[in-house]
């Protein structure tokens, strides 16, 4: 194939160079260099109720990436956009300025990230740019695995059973490495909405986790040497450190899933079928991921404030505002409860069997609706992430893909 003149790689929610499509695309394509692009949005991820923990695992995963991409020979510009509508034409202007013909990013679930692409590849087009877009926070592709009858799956069982499938089907996906890149592409200092990397990262200090890909796969390797060979039984009592922990750096692509089967398959043979229960157990959770993210891409109302089983939405909530507060600040007198919302304010982050205790308390026992849940949920969480918080959220409120409807409640 044909080389582009000069590419650029948009990063968003793939903050690696491992394993990173986009990446390794932009910089095989980019015969005349090719240059790394970061956009900061404020508004937007005030609107997607993004809190302190999520946006410093972000700017710090994006500082840790520089001088990575500078070994490879791509520079690395920062771009801050106050309003999320011109996030199209800051990208085409900046995709002119460089004289790029192709726009590389990694695609993401949700209809209004959808939208968003539309938006900028019209715009790139208009200044003979094309964006080009990969697949990248799946192992598999999940939007084309579908149900018998086409549709896409609503409950999990017979969706891992699919998945299975296709993973016997299609084999181990391989892993993208990018290349170094020869051919200088320095990019003009006077880019339209230029932000130094400094000052973001001046304004969005790291909290409890440390950015960047490093520790994720510290963690895997400790988790898969040994924790893992318990993890059915260790996942769930709270007072165990019985998980990877990883999920902070999975949300914001600073690792990859296919690198978590990759790593997975190296210590345990290519076939899941013959793993013992615990690495068995470990893969299914991150089926569970890949599964929120198939019905979040096929059942558009998911992303839209909506309920997966539209009776739910005639669910008469509570109006409690104090009980809700309460709830927030762990005070409401149930000690594994208010234990796990005083970890999530001090960590950014919360053991999972702990966040299905306070999620059914909250839209069980308060009877409060599920959405104000999520959207605290996103605005604490250092590992928050659309698709995965909104499907534990409506499975634990019973307004979605749970397999037992409403009489599931957590002692």
């Amino acid at each position: 194939m044909t080389q582009a003149g000069r590419t650029i790689v948009w990063l968003r929610g793939d903050l690696r160079i491992d394993d990173n499509p986009a990446l390794a695309a932009a910089t095989r394509r980019g015969g005349d260099g090719c240059v790394a692009l970061f956009v900061a949005t404020p508004e937007l991820w005030d609107r997607m109720h993004w809190g302190a923990a999520r946006r410093s695992m972000v700017i710090g995963g994006v500082a840790a990436m520089q001088s990575s991409l500078e070994t490879l020979g791509v520079p690395l510009v920062t771009l801050e956009v106050g309003r999320d509508t011109a996030i199209a034409e800051t990208i085409a202007a900046v995709a002119h300025a460089l004289k790029a013909s192709e726009v590389h990013a990694n695609r993401e679930f949700g209809v209004w990230e959808d939208e968003r692409d539309e938006r900028v590849a019209a715009a790139l087009s208009t200044v003979g740019c094309e964006l080009v877009r990969h697949e990248d926070q799946t192992i598999l592709p999940v939007r084309e695995i579908r149900s018998g009858s086409g549709t896409p799956y609503t409950v999990f069982t017979p969706f891992k059973k699919r998945w299975l499938a296709t993973l016997a089907e299609v084999g181990i996906p391989e892993l993208d490495t990018p290349k170094t890149v020869k051919t200088s592409a320095r990019p003009p200092k006077d880019l339209p909405h230029a932000v130094s990397l400094d000052e973001l990262v001046a304004r969005h200090p790291a909290g409890h986790f440390t950015p960047g890909e490093s520790e994720p796969l510290r963690r895997v390797d400790a988790f898969l040497a040994g924790p893992i060979e318990r993890y059915h039984d260790d996942r769930d009592p709270p007072a165990l450190d019985g998980t990877s922990t990883i999920s902070p750096w999975l949300a914001c692509g600073s690792i990859s899933p296919r690198r978590l089967l990759h790593d997975l398959v190296a210590r345990f043979g290519d076939d899941p079928g013959s793993w013992r229960e615990g690495p068995a157990t470990w893969l299914s959770e991150l089926i569970w991921r890949e599964f929120y993210r198939h019905a979040m891409d096929g059942i558009g109302r998911l992303s839209m404030d909506r309920p997966l089983h539209g009776w739910t939405d005639r669910v008469a909530w509570r109006d409690a505002d104090a009980d809700y507060t309460a709830w927030c600040e762990g005070r409401t007198g149930i000690a594994i409860v208010d234990a796990g919302m005083k970890q999530l304010a001090a960590t950014g982050w919360m053991h999972n069997r702990v966040r299905m205790i306070v999620a059914t308390f909250l839209s069980k026992h308060l009877l409060i609706d599920w959405r104000r849940g999520e959207r605290f949920f996103m605005e604490s969480l250092a590992d928050a992430d659309f698709p995965s918080n909104n499907g534990g959220w409506q499975w634990a409120a019973s307004t979605g893909t749970d397999a037992a409807p409403y009489f599931r409640v957590f002692n």
